[in-house]
């Protein structure tokens, strides 16, 4: 779904859109051939305003899923393509990155003794790279689902392992060709 919503008075826009979509796919239910079990609402007029997205747009929809009681059955997910970690000193809310201080733990906890350590902007990026998109966009889950990944894995190596494979220095993909690739998915 493309969201009408430009930035500068838009965001009413993007909200009708998401609650919209929202209540489409919870009325569609989980599954059949006619179920939703996620929304990518894409946003392009907000790829210019990481801050704008991800703290009052981000906050409105968390509010509002709140407000109706609706954690049992969906989660919002935030990505951008200016995304960044947060530091830690705040909360963010629901549906970010964790924060830089908890990812450099658990890198430091599951990394190999044998692995070069990566500096925190190495970590912050990687962690940042997981959350980035050619577009500013709402992902839209089922609660169930998001439960049942975190079920079924160990978080913390999980993201050890993303940002591994990202910022790697031994074989990683690494912060050039990331910004390079995400870059070209922009100008399709």
């Amino acid at each position: 779904v493309v969201a009408s919503g430009e930035v500068c008075g838009g965001v009413y826009l993007i909200m009708a859109d998401a609650w919209e979509a929202i209540s489409d796919m919870v009325a569609a239910g989980p599954s059949g051939k006619r179920g939703v079990s996620s929304i990518l609402l894409s946003a392009p007029g907000f790829d210019e305003d990481f801050a704008l997205w991800a703290g009052p747009v981000f906050a409105m929809l968390e509010a509002g899923v709140s407000a109706i009681q609706a954690e049992e059955m969906i989660g919002v997910v935030c990505f951008h393509p200016r995304y960044v970690v947060p530091d830690g000193k705040s909360w963010p809310g629901f549906g970010h990155m964790h924060s830089l201080p908890r990812l450099k733990n658990w890198y430091s906890q599951y990394s190999s003794i044998s692995t070069i350590p990566l500096e925190d902007d190495e970590i912050a990026a990687g962690g940042a790279f997981q959350r980035r998109t050619p577009h500013a966009v709402i992902n839209v889950l089922r609660a169930e689902q998001l439960e049942a990944a975190e079920g079924r894995r160990s978080t913390g190596e999980l993201y050890e392992r993303n940002i591994r494979v990202l910022m790697g220095k031994e074989g990683g993909i690494g912060l050039e060709k990331l910004t390079d690739d995400l870059r070209l998915e922009q100008e399709i």
